[in-house]
């Protein structure tokens, strides 16, 4: 296969598959180039046919929690290509002008959804059924957003020397936040260095913003850049600057950086008590996009009593805590704006400078639903495994409280008053074995033993402390 050049890109989905899809990126590897058995292009859309649900491919799982539908079949799109240049068409006739490529159609099933009249960089891959499909995982994108990488397929398809490491410079903002009417733009003849303890390399970014290095030798290297004021080198998925990272010899590496503000807003969320919520989840947005519906700029209060937003622009902008209103027993307060309002309306702005840094931004929560905490003590029959135990709590409705372990065997949740819990526990048995007792052989235990699962009514005061006991683990069935 051919090697994905944004380091690696792992697809952990199927072709065909309703279940979550989730991509996974790994570090810079030696370039593998173009192989025979490959099939990647530059097309544009010029026809899609939904091929509604089709029989699931033979070995082909389907995904935890799926409907009894998609138990036994998954969406399928078709999309028909006009080829408009070639990289690695595997053995496709040369005089072939398009091509058709599939893709899933439902939510999770990490399909590639193609616009008709848009061209795209397509990687594909075969399915278990033999056809071309292409996913989010794939390295499939836009062809506006393939710009630095284009010109290194054309490179390896012509035999060519390939770039160790390329990438586009862009100024921008972090997710959810960038203004309507400045989308990001490519910085042009920026100068960059390349350096590792050993080497130094150095380069411009061109008039895209498109910059390459040559044979980089394998190395901890660190990038860095001549940028505008109140810009930082990073990139939008990072807090801070860029890290430093790994190249190995005969690398083809894509990485793309972004030239981020660097205004910072520190503050906390401050119960009615005057003492910070030891949890709170929370979104910025700018002024004016705020709706209930679309996630802002997330970030985390935690033991830590502080939340931080990095790399945010000059502007004005809405905090909000909670933004979906949750029954979270970890955090039982409702919805609330800065400086502590229940509407948007009323909200203040958050006014941030070129590269200011913003400290002591409190927002007050108030009106917190009615809850307390619960004790749950596990016992075991027996002796206890040395095994890994999980304990939780379900509830039915709003949200699942997390679990805090006090001591060995001793684990608190915290409970909302209007809603009812199941709480359980299971333990991981797969290394354990039973020892051989009374004249009887050891055993391997069963993969999991359960404790029975036990309710409790989030209003009721007097049940302060429950106890789950685990049974004594028996021999697996198959290891008799």
């Amino acid at each position: 296969m051919l090697l994905r050049f944004l380091a690696v890109i792992a697809a952990l989905c199927l072709p065909i598959s309703v279940g979550a899809c989730t991509c996974s990126q790994g570090a810079p590897g030696k370039c593998q180039g173009l192989q025979k058995d490959d099939t990647v292009f530059l097309g544009t859309v010029i026809g899609t046919q939904d091929l509604g649900y089709a029989p699931r491919p033979a070995g082909d799982p389907p995904a935890q929690g799926s409907s009894p539908v998609d138990m036994i079949a998954s969406r399928l799109i078709r999309y028909h290509f006009r080829i408009d240049e070639r990289f690695a068409l595997a053995s496709l006739p040369a005089n072939q002008k398009d091509i058709d490529v599939f893709s899933g159609g439902d939510d999770g099933d990490c399909a590639f959804r193609f616009k008709p009249g848009e061209q795209y960089l397509v990687y594909t891959h075969v399915g278990t059924d033999g056809r071309l499909f292409s996913t989010i995982c794939d390295g499939t994108r836009r062809a506006s957003e393939a710009k630095a990488l284009i010109p290194q397929l054309r490179a390896m398809r012509d035999g060519r020397r390939v770039a160790s490491v390329f990438g586009i410079l862009r100024r921008g903002d972090p997710p959810f936040l960038a203004a309507p009417d400045d989308p990001d733009e490519p910085l042009p003849n920026v100068p960059l260095k390349l350096r590792s303890r050993y080497d130094r390399f150095q380069t411009s970014t061109d008039a895209d913003g498109m910059f390459s290095f040559y044979d980089v030798h394998d190395g901890d290297y660190t990038l860095t850049a001549v940028l505008p004021t109140n810009t930082q080198l990073s990139q939008k998925s990072l807090t801070g600057g860029l890290p430093s990272f790994t190249i190995p010899d005969g690398a083809c590496f894509e990485f793309d950086v972004d030239a981020l503000p660097t205004g910072h807003i520190r503050g906390t969320v401050i119960g009615p008590k005057g003492k910070p919520l030891p949890v709170a989840s929370l979104e910025l947005y700018r002024a004016g996009t705020y709706s209930d519906s679309r996630p802002g700029l997330w970030a985390f209060q935690g033991s830590t009593g502080f939340f931080d937003f990095d790399h945010i622009g000059a502007g004005e902008y809405i905090l909000v805590f909670n933004r979906m209103n949750r029954m979270d027993p970890d955090a039982p307060y409702p919805r609330a704006f800065y400086p502590g309002v229940a509407n948007a309306a009323d909200a203040t702005p958050i006014e941030v400078k070129d590269g200011e840094q913003l400290s002591k931004i409190n927002l007050q929560v108030s009106g917190a639903y009615s809850s307390r905490t619960v004790r749950v003590h596990l016992k075991w029959q027996g002796i206890r495994p040395p095994a890994t135990v999980t304990v939780t709590a379900k509830a039915d409705h709003g949200d699942n409280p997390a679990v805090q372990e006090i001591s060995d065997g001793l684990y608190q949740f915290t409970l909302i008053d209007s809603a009812n819990y199941t709480v359980s526990a299971w333990e991981d048995l797969h290394a354990y074995r039973i020892p051989a007792s009374k004249g009887k052989r050891g055993c391997a235990a069963p993969a999991q033993i359960d404790a029975p699962a036990v309710s409790v009514a989030g209003s009721d005061a007097d049940a302060k402390e429950i106890t789950l006991t685990f049974p004594s683990p028996s021999c697996d069935a198959d290891s008799r």
